[in-house]
């Protein structure tokens, strides 16, 4: 006798994958190329659902959240990128107020000012020229006093004498 064995197996298999997708990081940009990025924490939520109707219906629903910490694994390239930009603000601060003042004085040279009472008075009020400034700083000179008055026989002594010399 020979063995024949047979098997047989029904049924269905459902293979599903969710990707859950972090979002994004946070970037500080401070101009094009040149984003620092440091520790990031991203909270992320999702909703999974679904609804069949084969014989009967049927309804699956999943809810979650993800959490995740991303952190840069060397912390002195970081430090380097704050540094530099700190250095590029302060060098569009600089850049910033030498404009302005060149500005003002090239409005001063050419016989034109801010009106004082308006509110852009404020803008051109630190800029000075380098000789009115100096002499600002000089003490006043003080002013002359006068002579005194002399008596009027000391003033006109021709006159008194004259005068005297008649009458006796």
């Amino acid at each position: 006798m020979i063995a024949n064995p047979v098997a047989t197996s029904t049924g269905s298999v459902n293979n599903s994958a969710v990707q859950i997708n972090q979002g994004g990081y946070s970037t500080q940009s401070y101009e094009k190329g040149h984003s620092c990025n440091g520790p990031t924490l991203v909270l992320s939520n999702y909703y999974l659902g679904s609804d069949t109707h084969p014989h009967q219906y049927h309804r699956s629903q999943g809810y979650g959240g993800q959490i995740s910490l991303s952190v840069p694994l060397d912390g002195s390239t970081l430090e380097l990128c704050k540094e530099l930009a700190r250095q590029k603000v302060e060098k569009e601060r600089f850049d910033i107020a030498i404009l302005r003042a060149i500005k003002c004085a090239e409005l001063l040279q050419t016989g034109y000012m801010i009106k004082p009472d308006s509110p852009m008075a404020p803008l051109c009020a630190d800029i000075v020229n380098i000789k009115a400034y100096e002499e600002s700083l000089k003490p006043p000179k003080p002013e002359p006093k006068p002579e005194p008055e002399l008596p009027i026989w000391q003033k006109y002594p021709d006159l008194v004498n004259n005068d005297l010399s008649d009458a006796s």
